[in-house]
């Protein structure tokens, strides 16, 4: 973790104390040095303009802004004419109010890219980093509140009949299709995600065996429908894994989900396998599976 990740994670009153703190170290500095060389500090401002505009928000980066050119203003009306202190506070007004805006600017596009960077570019929803990052912060909640957390793994039964035999550009239209319609069937709480291929997973924080299936299941009809209607000859292979606290890593929890999906696709395709596994060391139950009649 960075410097800059880090800081990220703490809250509002820490990052206001630290801006503040940066701020009063400056003046200080500024101080002594007007004083004792008559040196020019007036760019170490912008630590703490840059810390409050990148942590914090516009605002807060304008108001160290204000307070940096009052606090310049007053050090330098001690030691030079009064003409000359007015026209370094303009300078430094212009300098710290331009500086302000580019960090905010710059500040959006990064995390413009960074929601890039999660976004599967074909199906429109999360990638498998996306699902690391979310599935790591609902094992932590599930860790913390001693709650239930469950993953779903789907794959597109035969879907290289679609690409051989109608294209790729249609393969492609499948899984674009697919993503959406297992986004808008979820809860506003899970997170659907393209893990590759035609192979996708669904998180569901707060969601032991039962409820799962339960919404696993409506997800497959809704994908079972909308397939129909499109005359598109796929089925879907659904496995889920069920955790009860304490949880192994993410990768055990897809690893698990994984091979839910797989018990799904031996046992005849277009159908659910279910797993519950307690404990940091995988440890799977009788799966309880339900079969669903291929419709081809």
């Amino acid at each position: 973790m960075t410097i800059t990740e880090f800081l990220a994670t703490l809250r509002k009153p820490i990052l206001v104390i630290c801006g503040t703190v940066l701020l009063f170290l400056v003046s200080i500095g500024d101080y002594f040095t007007q004083f004792n060389y008559l040196l020019e500090f007036s760019a170490f401002y912008l630590v703490p303009i840059s810390f409050f505009s990148w942590f914090i928000g516009k605002r807060s980066g304008f108001a160290a802004g204000v307070a940096s050119i009052v606090l310049g203003f007053a050090i330098r009306l001690r030691h030079v004419a009064p003409e000359v202190a007015y026209w370094d506070a303009l300078v430094r007004c212009v300098l710290y109010f331009t500086a302000t805006f580019m960090i905010v600017q710059l500040k959006r596009l990064y995390e413009h890219e960074q929601e890039l960077s999660r976004i599967d570019p074909l199906s429109k929803i999360g990638n498998r980093r996306a699902l690391h990052e979310a599935a790591s912060r609902a094992k932590s909640l599930a860790q913390r509140h001693n709650a239930p957390l469950s993953l779903a793994y789907v794959d597109v039964d035969r879907f290289k009949q679609i690409n051989d035999g109608l294209g790729h550009a249609a393969g492609d239209q499948v899984l674009a299709v697919t993503a959406s319609t297992i986004a808008r069937s979820l809860r506003p709480s899970d997170f659907a995600a393209r893990i590759g291929g035609d192979e996708f997973a669904v998180l569901l924080p707060h969601t032991g065996v039962q409820d799962a299936t339960r919404i696993v299941e409506r997800v497959r009809l809704e994908l079972e429908r909308v397939m129909k209607e499109r005359h598109w000859p796929v089925t879907f292979s659904i496995g889920i894994a069920s955790f009860s606290p304490p949880l192994g890593s993410v990768s055990e929890m897809i690893m698990e989900a994984d091979k839910a999906m797989y018990a799904a696709k031996q046992r005849g395709k277009n159908r659910i396998e279910q797993r519950e596994i307690a404990g940091s060391v995988s440890r799977s139950a009788q799966p309880d599976s339900r079969e669903i009649n291929d419709p081809s």
